[in-house]
């Protein structure tokens, strides 16, 4: 599957966490792997939650 700027994989393996910068146009045999292991994809957190997150991890 073509993967898209912005996408999250990350190993089960290692814990490698891969962001896409630049998308490809790949088709279906396209896939990212690490550890010999295909990388699943991660659902990210909206930015302003994420911001929201480290503004508090900061403050303690």
């Amino acid at each position: 599957m073509a993967k898209k700027k912005g996408e999250t994989y990350r190993c089960d393996e290692c814990g490698l966490v891969v962001v896409v910068e630049d998308p490809c146009e790949c088709d279906e045999s396209c896939e990212l792997v690490c550890c010999e292991v295909p990388m699943k994809q991660v659902k990210t957190a909206p930015k302003k939650a994420a911001a929201k997150a480290s503004a508090s991890k900061s403050k303690k």
